[in-house]
């Protein structure tokens, strides 16, 4: 055999999906596989404490691979688990939390509640497929290469018939994204990324709104860091789509977040509220509250609820979305960290429960010092990130005590997750 090239078992996924295996005690980071599976690789790159490699064949398959639905998978980078049981994939997560508990965290604890997503496919609410000389797709695996996708098993029904009519758009090369939002009326909100400063879609439009499109938006974004850019014009149709979770009107603006598997989310707000245990007495903060989609939950319980949130339109979407539910919130535009001290220092009001759902990177520095110094009741911690936020409850544990983790797989097929940590002051 080669100098380079080895015959190993996979023991292990790295944070996106992909397969693990050792060298002599060194980790190689391959470029795919299954746990189980005993694979020839060929080594492409080596460090002092790890390597990369690529796999040439696959010796001897899995017990738990499965056959993938889907035909893009061996090249497209959306999923990751697709050729892994579901059962396989769950106790994975499960471990993966348990391991960045005790190892960044440095916890004696473990996930309580594993709690599965009800659907595993056409679970996904908003997607954003690339567009590069004329071809719709997603970014292959490792790679900004485009995949051409012509159907994805992940979106609704709706956003595939709408992604089928955008292929023969005639102005499709003027075009860098497309974003498909759906809601549970089977409602779609479009947007059309571009550089170009004239769009006409007058030779889809009619189709468009045959399926059921109810917006469209043209985003003008001539950098490649981010989705959209702030500059939104709508160009057909409603302002918004609304969505639904707990029984709740919500408003989707263009660019709100919100949570992309509906049915998971209220599983996930269930146990969050749960956690939290609001009762009338209670002064409860909701920091990256969003469109309000937990701070309105709470307030059906607590009389007093504030919700704090960066992102201008989505707290005018949360505004609207309290009075459109006749629910009595309170929602401030601005970075948490800065907000909460401002609201603590002028106005004196001091919370005793506040619930976070920070982005991956996790808590601002200076909102957990602020957590630290003014202890509250309870604190409840959504994460789309265990290894970040691992790194905060760390900090936190040294005057919180973090009493229970549940894990909601919100990303079936993915190596994504979200969990709710209940932290209760000692």
């Amino acid at each position: 055999m080669e100098e380079n090239k080895f015959i190993r078992e996979i023991i292990d996924f790295d944070f996106k999906g992909l397969g693990i295996t050792k060298i002599d005690g060194i980790p190689v980071f391959l470029d795919g596989g299954v746990i189980g599976d005993e694979v020839e690789f060929l080594v492409t790159k080596k460090k002092k404490n790890f390597c990369k490699g690529k796999i040439q064949k696959i010796i001897k398959k899995s017990k738990d691979r499965v056959n993938g639905p889907c035909p893009y998978f061996k090249d497209c980078g959306g999923c990751d688990f697709l050729n892994y049981s579901n059962e396989k994939e769950l106790k994975w997560k499960e471990n993966d939390v348990n391991k960045n508990l005790n190892k960044i965290a440095g916890l004696d604890i473990k996930v309580q509640e594993v709690i599965d997503s009800p659907e595993k496919t056409h679970y996904r609410n908003n997607m954003q497929f690339q567009v590069r000389d004329g071809i719709i797709g997603l970014y292959a695996k490792n790679s900004k290469e485009i995949v051409p996708i012509k159907n994805c098993i992940m979106q609704k029904d709706i956003a595939n018939k709408v992604l089928k009519i955008m292929w023969r758009y005639k102005q499709l090369r003027e075009l860098k994204r497309i974003g498909i939002r759906t809601n549970y009326r089977g409602e779609v909100l479009l947007i059309l990324v571009t550089k170009a400063a004239k769009i006409e879609i007058k030779d889809i439009l009619p189709e468009l709104i045959d399926v059921g499109v109810k917006s469209i938006y043209l985003n003008y974004n001539t950098g490649d860091k981010i989705h959209y850019s702030r500059e939104f014009k709508k160009i057909y149709g409603e302002d918004f789509i609304e969505e639904k979770l707990l029984d709740i009107d919500y408003r989707i603006s263009p660019e709100s977040f919100f949570q992309i598997n509906r049915l998971a989310t209220e599983k996930l707000y269930e146990k969050a509220i749960e956690y939290l245990d609001p009762k009338a007495e209670d002064k409860i903060y909701d920091l990256y509250c969003g469109v309000g989609s937990i701070s309105i939950s709470i307030a059906k319980k607590a009389t007093n609820v504030i919700g704090i949130e960066i992102v201008e339109s989505a707290i005018e979407d949360a505004r609207i979305n309290a009075e459109n539910n006749n629910i009595e919130a309170r929602f401030i535009k601005g970075a948490a960290e800065e907000i909460i001290e401002k609201i603590y220092k002028e106005e004196k009001i001091s919370p005793n429960k506040i619930i976070v759902d920070p982005p991956r990177r996790g808590l601002d520095d200076k909102l957990v010092n602020f957590l630290k110094e003014n202890l509250v009741e309870r604190l409840v911690y959504i994460s789309c990130n265990p290894a970040t936020q691992a790194r905060d409850l760390k900090t936190l544990k040294k005057v919180y005590k973090v009493e229970k983790i549940a894990l909601v797989n919100l990303f079936p097929n993915t190596a994504h997750v979200e969990t709710i940590a209940l932290i209760q002051k000692m």
